[in-house]
């Protein structure tokens, strides 16, 4: 006879009646908290130039979520960009550059994100900014480092910024992906929204 299936109720239930468990729980928690006032400490002086310009933010990732458009936070944060901030910071700081209106900072973006540890968020953070703010004069550029096995699975994210060119060079350069399994799926996904936009 097989044992009847639990259900989530119970095995939280169960979880929270285990001290080992509980114990850890609530060592996550704490540094979780500690990680979180860390970052907060770090991102003062960022947080302190934006408000200074008038953008009302207690940290980096309330301009990242905000849906407006704050195009006078973009002097303060290719500024500190180039500062030692941790991980999760420096990502928040590329992710609020992903805006088509950096097309003027796109080789000063490309120049940290060659530099950027490979596998960080800060690396993953600065390919989004380069693929938002990407257009055709520098598509040959962004195909070379996507080509660049070197620069790890996170150049996938590059991508994106083929589904807005008409250059007939990206549509070989896909056709090229589509046989790389990192960039095969989005490749393809790309190679639709393509042929479908022409098709119109």
């Amino acid at each position: 006879m097989k044992d009847k299936p639990v259900t989530a109720d119970e095995l939280l239930k169960r979880l929270h009646a285990d001290p080992a468990w509980l114990a850890a729980e609530r060592e996550r928690e704490r540094m979780f908290a500690e990680k979180r006032a860390q970052n907060a400490l770090a991102e003062a002086p960022l947080v302190a130039d934006l408000r200074s310009a008038g953008i009302p933010v207690s940290s980096i990732w309330d301009l990242v979520n905000d849906r407006r458009r704050w195009p006078r936070s973009f002097p303060i944060l290719l500024a500190h960009l180039d500062r030692p901030y941790p991980d999760a910071i420096r990502d928040g700081i590329a992710r609020a550059l992903a805006d088509p209106e950096l097309r003027f900072a796109w080789h000063i973006l490309a120049d940290h994100y060659l530099k950027a540890a490979r596998g960080s968020r800060t690396e993953q953070g600065l390919a989004v900014a380069l693929a938002n703010s990407a257009d055709d004069e520098v598509m040959p550029e962004l195909i070379a480092l996507v080509r660049d096995s070197s620069l790890g699975d996170c150049r996938g994210l590059l991508l994106d910024a083929l589904t807005r060119s008409r250059l007939s060079l990206v549509d070989d350069a896909l056709q090229e992906f589509l046989h790389v399994p990192t960039l095969a799926k989005e490749a393809t996904r790309i190679l639709k929204v393509r042929t479908s936009r022409r098709a119109r």
